[in-house]
């Protein structure tokens, strides 16, 4: 199978097959384990390592070019992992939002105090992004309109990285500025 845990190539079909089953059998319950130190739900963890394995499946034609197998699988666990975590947090956060279109649960909820404030703070994020450099306040208003990083440096033709480099000062500078908004307010 390996070499220094290095797939070789195979061009027989039913030896990649028994490759895959020895590199699933030899890695399934690590992955699991390693899957839930990040998800905390046992079913969610199956479900990311029964995805890298269905991943791994499709690309078996490519395996060979899998320089080491134990750290391609932690790798891919973990960023499956990441992924469905995401998507379950939009999932919580959409589901939480339809629960407050209910105008009467709303009235109910938000006193006119509460209203105030939020516009308060709306119109200190507005004025924190009105001041920021051209290129940051453009980056900081795609990302809020849910684009990805890698959507938002594709679309202006600068580097993912600079990309977050623009959120983080943007970040710091609504944070300073919510600092300063609160401890006035105290």
């Amino acid at each position: 199978m390996t070499k220094n845990n290095k797939i070789l190539y195979i061009n027989n079909e039913q030896q990649l097959k028994k490759t895959f089953v020895n590199i699933y059998e030899g890695n399934f319950e690590r992955l699991i384990r390693y899957a839930y130190s990040i998800t905390k739900e046992k079913e969610l963890a199956e479900d990311v390592v029964a995805q890298v394995f269905a991943n791994l499946w499709d690309k078996r034609g490519r395996l060979y070019k899998i320089k080491e197998a134990g750290s391609y699988l932690n790798a891919s666990v973990r960023n499956q992992s990441i992924k469905v975590l995401k998507e379950k947090a939009k999932l919580s956060v959409t589901k939480i939002s339809n629960e407050f279109n209910d105008h009467d649960l709303i009235t109910d909820i938000i006193d006119p105090e509460s209203l105030l404030m939020g516009k308060e703070l709306a119109r200190l994020v507005s004025k924190v992004v009105a001041n920021l450099p051209p290129q940051a306040g453009l980056v900081y208003n795609l990302s809020r309109n849910d684009k990805s990083n890698g959507e938002i440096a594709e679309e202006l033709g600068i580097s993912k990285r600079t990309v977050e480099n623009h959120l983080y000062k943007v970040l710091s500078k609504l944070r300073e500025a919510l600092e300063k908004y609160f401890k006035a307010k105290s």
